[in-house]
């Protein structure tokens, strides 16, 4: 995965360790706070700040919307090793109805039904989690 800023600049992210420090650095070179995406994004500061200190946690969507808002895009691609250039040289001259992924069908997908079975179910004696009326809100965005 790379961000690719507007400008000529790459950082390939091998790890979601490096999410963090990639957004930081966005976020203070656009030369806003905390408070300022959180603003943009319609969410508190704290959420955001939440987001910031784990990106790794947080979906893809969320993710591309903090991303938008800097002005970068996304750009997915494998290194070019010989093997992978082998197998797309290859794939490229394959007629295109071999080209065609295999779909698994509903039952190759569906669980069996032992671990259907096999699902614990809390007793009676263990302490439930807090009801949806003690939860404190999540934001969505």
């Amino acid at each position: 995965m790379r961000f690719a800023a507007r400008s000529p600049v790459d950082y390939p992210v091998k790890t979601l360790n490096q999410l963090r420090p990639i957004l930081v650095g966005f976020r203070k070179h656009a030369g806003l706070t905390q408070e300022a995406m959180a603003q943009r994004l319609g969410i508190s500061q704290q959420s955001y700040a939440a987001f910031e200190a784990n990106p790794e946690t947080a979906s893809v969507e969320r993710l591309f919307r903090v991303l938008r808002l800097f002005d970068v895009e996304i750009k997915l691609a494998a290194p070019q090793t010989q093997a992978s250039q082998a197998i797309a040289e290859t794939t490229n001259a394959m007629p295109r109805r071999s080209r065609t992924p295999a779909v698994k069908t509903a039952s190759a997908a569906a669980p069996s039904a032992a671990r259907k079975r096999n699902r614990a179910t809390p007793s009676a004696d263990e302490p439930r989690s807090k009801s949806a009326s003690h939860r404190k809100p999540k934001e969505n965005w």
